[in-house]
């Protein structure tokens, strides 16, 4: 399977989440805000790279 731009997007959203999460970026703001902002980051992350992926198999199952 080849990389898709979402593939990279969605990387690079989850090392954002990490980062921002260990605080090694954005050191100046709360702990809270670091854990909401880089959890959310890597939620997003992972489902902009898994959400294509899982539709593409369900409708190769289906079609």
């Amino acid at each position: 399977m080849s990389i898709q731009p979402l593939d990279v997007l969605g990387g690079l959203m989850f090392l954002a989440g990490v980062l921002l999460i260990t605080g090694l970026i954005a050191t100046g703001s709360t702990s809270s805000q670091r854990l909401e902002t880089g959890a959310m980051l890597m939620v997003l992350g992972t489902a902009a790279v898994a959400g294509p992926r899982a539709y593409r198999r369900a409708l190769d199952r289906t079609g």
